[in-house]
Parts: C-alpha cells; structure tokens; sequence
C-alpha cells in the first residue's frame, strides 16, 4: 500500500455550535442555528474538501443533537466509519460574539467530549499516512494518555503526526502543566500548527522562537505560527536548526467570525501536505486562503467556498 492510498485521520473533538441569527447580543427570544463544529471535525472536513481522504475519529452524542450531529457528519465529505455514539449529552457552545463577556461559552462537562480510542493504537496507526491530533483532547480528563499513545505508536510505524496546539487556558491548571503535557507529544510531531494565543497559554513567547522552546534540541518537522490576520509564520527545522523561514500575509477577508480559521489552515495544509506539497511558502499560502475562507462563513465550514480551494 503506498502512502497516497493510506489518506488520512483526524482525531479529536465534535461540537454542536449555536450562532445568534441575528448578530446582535443575545436576549429573551433570540434566535439560534446551530452547525456542527469542534476544531477535529472543521479541520477533518476541509481537509477532505481539497480533495484529501478523511477519516474522522470523534464522538458525538446519543441525544437528539448528537444524532442530528451524526446525520450531518454522515452527508458530508468526511468518512465516519471511526465516529462513535456515546451514552451522554452533546457538547455544546454558544458564540456570544463581541457584544458578549466572552466570544464563546461552552457545555462540555459530563459530556462526551473527544474521543473514542482505537483498540489497537499500532494497527490504526499503520492503516494512515497522517494522523491529526488536537490539542484539545491533550489534558488528562479529555484523552491526554491516549493522545500520547497514538502519538508513539504512529512515530513506530512510520505514520507521520500532525499536530495542532489548540491551547485553552481554561483546561490547564497553568502554562507548567500545558508545557509539560505539550513536551510529551511533540517529539513525536513533523507537522505543527500554533497560533500566538495557543503560544501565549504555553507561557513562552508568542513567536516562531517560544515554539522553538517546546521543541527537543535535535528534533525536525514543519511548523507554522498564525496570529488571526496578520501575516503566518512558517519555519523548517531539521535536527534543531531552522534552515528556512517566511512569512506569507493572508488575503483580506470580511470576517463573519474567527471561529475555525486555524482549523481551516491545519486541514488545508495537511490536505496539502498528503498530496505531495512541500514547499513552504505554497503550504503557507494554502493555509492562509483556508483560514480567510472559514472567516468569512458562520458556522466554520461552507462547502462552497472550501470547494473553491480545490487547487490547493
């Protein structure tokens, strides 16, 4: 089997995600839709719209939102063979936008946030040329040792490992923990993906350098910084030396909501990246056109635009 034929999995988090219909702050008889989202499943489904074969490994609910989730997921462009059912309630966030204390507010305890882990780390693994994993199912009351797990046993089989640092301050007792949970994922990374806040929870600096901090002195892979609009970041690192650097400015972009951009940018860079791409600057910019797309859409994912970036 060649590694064009293993495709690619995606691990982590389904959310259902509640929008205001109106834009406005929310009050007595709102309106609401709501889309499925979770930083897994909006990287899964752009991968898999620039043309990449995705599988998804999630969980979703057995209450009616998770089986409107599973419907959702099941008519879309991602394979949910890996998808599970879990006896408990969905998770759900509300974006309450810039009118609210916070853009988003979020149900997650008791519920079946993450994921459901492979029987067989080592033969998932082998079944896929790249794996995805989410730092947000990193911390131990999520799936912390199983992140671990597929991590090595991917590096055994020679699967490679993408890995996006996703960091919430929220589920980190503090920047030594989400170092320290970091430092033993890492190693087994080619592929990163940090955003300046992600860096910020991390407590290093927010750049290119304070990644470079989380990584081992010898270790290799490809690595991008983004920082919402401004421009992305993108090193090469072989045994420890970055021996490339760029930057690559986004296209302008009318933003609907920030929600999903990174996502958006990991799965357009891994679909890329799956099919052959390499060069830094072309990774970058197919990231970067993902990111502005997914702003410009409620809900992080619009089939229509991601399908206007099949040539990536």
């Amino acid at each position: 089997m060649s590694d064009s034929d293993r495709g690619v999995a995606v691990v982590g988090d389904t959310t259902v995600d509640l929008y205001p219909t109106d834009g406005g702050p929310i009050a007595p008889g709102s309106g609401f839709e709501w889309h499925v989202g979770g930083t897994a499943t909006n990287a899964a489904r752009w991968a898999a719209a620039a043309g990449c074969e995705v599988d998804l490994v999630t969980n979703v609910g057995t209450d009616v939102l998770g089986a409107a989730a599973a419907g959702d997921l099941a008519n879309g462009p991602v394979g949910t063979e890996r998808l599970a059912r879990v006896d408990a309630p969905s998770p759900l966030t509300l974006y309450a936008g810039a009118a609210g204390d916070e853009e988003w507010n979020a149900w997650v305890a008791g519920s079946c946030y993450g994921f459901t882990p492979p029987e067989d780390p080592a033969s998932f693994a082998a079944s896929y040329e790249w794996i995805l994993l989410e730092g947000v199912t990193l911390p131990a009351a999520v799936n912390g040792a199983t992140v671990r797990r597929l991590a090595a046993a991917a590096a055994e089989r020679g699967t490679r490992v993408a890995f996006d640092l996703n960091g919430r301050p929220n589920q980190w007792s503090g920047p030594e923990e989400y170092r320290d949970a970091l430092r033993e994922v890492l190693p087994r990374c080619d592929l990163l993906f940090a955003g300046t806040d992600d860096l910020a929870v991390a407590g290093v600096e927010p750049t290119p350098a304070g990644l470079l901090e989380l990584l081992p002195a010898d270790h290799s892979a490809t690595a991008f910084v983004t920082d919402g609009g401004d421009a992305t970041r993108a090193m090469r690192i072989d045994d420890g030396a970055v021996t490339e650097r760029l930057t690559v400015a986004p296209p302008s972009a009318t933003v609907a909501t920030p929600a999903g951009a990174g996502d958006a940018f990991a799965g357009a860079v891994l679909a890329a990246r799956h099919g052959g791409a390499s060069d830094l600057r072309r990774l970058a910019t197919v990231g970067n056109a993902a990111g502005a797309a997914a702003v410009e859409t409620v809900g992080a994912f619009d089939a229509d635009a991601a399908a206007t970036d099949r040539s990536f």
